[in-house]
């Protein structure tokens, strides 16, 4: 578009020189943005260029040529810099918008008292000069309205922060910073819609009550921390970790078949006991293994887990044991 008049007002001085520069930034974002550079600084940049690019268009309209048929190029100009401070808002913060929004509105001001003052005293252009108050008064008033809509808008965002912060801390263990039981029951929920090939394992940690009474509660704290951090070395990625409670973790998976899920679920309780911990030395894990079965409850798949754990601690601890069922 802005070729476009450059080709057909070529005779106009501000046409003739800055819309060409104006086409070569506009260019140059394109590619900057194209080669990966940072999306806020040409943001920038943009309104800082289109503010001087009709900051100058109004003052050559104001101050070059017949000011009356100049006027339709003036007001058009206003109208930009209206959509400027909208811009200014999106891109700032309420107050640095304010700052540069009631910037703009004083220096088209001055502009327009430069050029209309003198003429009004000798009493000419006063149509032009009303509309010149008028345009100003809307600048003003939408530096206001928008610091207003600015500061609600703040307000929403940081009041949604707030409650996504709640929900994530409700739904976290504070320990181990895995997903809590609950959040582990909303996962559970989720899951249960597609339960073919649907995995649960239960694991506790071995005799952990005597890691608290043998060396005290913040080393078992550590073990509750490092059990996960263990754990993660050999999960893939989509496989899911939580603590479920006191020192028992859930992990959900999915597998094709009981033989891959066993094997992986062995890798886990070795890389558990493999290592001595710090400060308590050798701890293990049993571990009790359900699959998902179409039609199964939740309820129903964390009791065959459950059962398969007991399995597990009966039969000597520090193994996996699957449910049957």
């Amino acid at each position: 578009m802005l070729f476009l008049i450059w080709l057909m007002r070529p005779e106009e001085g501000f046409i003739r020189w800055l819309y060409p520069a104006f086409i070569l930034m506009s260019v140059s974002w394109a590619w900057r943005l194209y080669r990966g550079a940072h999306l806020g600084r040409i943001e920038r940049e943009t309104i800082a260029t289109v503010t001087l690019f009709f900051t100058i268009k109004l003052a050559y309209s104001l101050f070059w040529g017949d000011l009356e048929q100049n006027w339709v190029e003036i007001e058009s100009t206003y109208w930009v810099m209206a959509f400027v401070m909208v811009l200014l808002y999106i891109v700032f913060d309420a107050r640095t918008g304010l700052v540069y929004s009631l910037a703009l509105a004083v220096v088209t001001l001055i502009l327009g008292l430069l050029r209309l003052g003198g003429e009004l005293a000798q009493g000419l252009y006063r149509t032009e000069f009303l509309a010149f108050v008028r345009s100003e008064m809307r600048l003003f008033a939408m530096a206001g309205l928008l610091y207003a809509l600015a500061i609600v808008k703040d307000q929403l965002v940081l009041a949604n922060r707030q409650v996504e912060e709640m929900h994530a801390l409700a739904r976290t263990d504070p320990l181990t910073g895995l997903p809590n039981r609950l959040a582990l029951s909303e996962l559970l929920e989720e899951a249960s819609q597609h339960m073919h090939g649907l995995y649960l394992v239960l694991l506790d940690i071995d005799r952990f009550k005597q890691v608290n009474d043998r060396f005290g509660h913040a080393a078992g704290d550590e073990v509750l921390r490092e059990v996960p951090r263990r754990l993660r070395v050999s999960m893939r990625k989509e496989d899911v970790l939580g603590r479920w409670g006191g020192e028992e973790f859930m992990i959900l998976m999915r597998g094709e078949n009981q033989q891959d899920v066993l094997a992986a679920v062995e890798r886990l309780r070795e890389d558990i006991s493999f290592w001595p911990f710090k400060l308590v030395g050798p701890v293990s894990a049993s571990f009790g293994v359900a699959e998902g079965h179409i039609g199964d409850s939740i309820h129903a798949l964390v009791e065959r887990a459950d059962r398969a754990l007991y399995e597990a601690k009966r039969l000597g601890r520090n193994r996996v044991e699957m449910s049957l069922v």
